[in-house]
C-alpha cells in the first residue's frame, strides 16, 4: 500500500477516535473487520502513534495556531494535523514537505476550500520553528 493511501486510511480511523472511546487496537480491528478498511503497517503506526501521543501533539498544534482556539477547530482538521505533526516529529524517513503536502491533500479531499490553506499555514509555522 502506498503511503498516501496509508495516511488516508489512518486519517479515517483517527477521526473516528473522536467519537468512539476505544483503545487503538479496537479501533484498528473495527476498521479492518467491520468497515473493511485496509490498514497496512504504516497506517497502524500512524494510528497508534497519534493516539499514544495525542495530548503532546495537540499541545504542539495549539502553540502554532494564529488567531484560532484549538476547541474551535474541526475534528477533521485536527486529525489531519495530528498525523502531520506525528510524522514530522517521529517518522524519520518522511521529509517535512511530503508531510505538509499530504496533509494539504487530505484537507482538500475531506474538508473543503479553507482547510488546505489553514493546514498549510499551521504546518508552515511549525516547520519554520524547527
Amino acid at each position: 500500500m502506498k503511503r498516501r493511501k496509508a495516511r488516508e486510511n489512518a486519517f479515517i480511523v483517527i477521526f473516528e477516535s473522536f467519537f468512539l472511546d476505544y483503545a487503538p487496537q479496537a479501533l484498528i480491528n473495527s476498521a479492518e473487520n467491520v468497515q473493511n478498511i485496509e490498514l497496512g503497517v504504516y497506517s497502524k503506526e500512524l494510528i497508534c502513534g497519534v493516539l499514544e501521543h495525542r495530548a503532546e501533539l495537540d499541545e504542539k498544534i495549539t502553540s502554532f495556531l494564529r488567531n484560532w482556539e484549538f476547541s474551535r477547530i474541526s475534528n477533521i482538521l485536527i486529525s489531519i494535523l495530528e498525523i502531520a505533526f506525528y510524522e514530522i516529529l517521529y517518522v524519520r524517513d518522511v521529509d517535512f514537505p511530503v508531510s505538509i503536502n499530504e496533509a494539504v491533500e487530505l484537507a482538500k479531499k475531506y474538508f473543503g476550500e479553507d482547510g488546505p490553506s489553514f493546514i498549510n499555514g499551521v504546518l508552515g509555522n511549525f516547520v519554520k520553528s524547527m
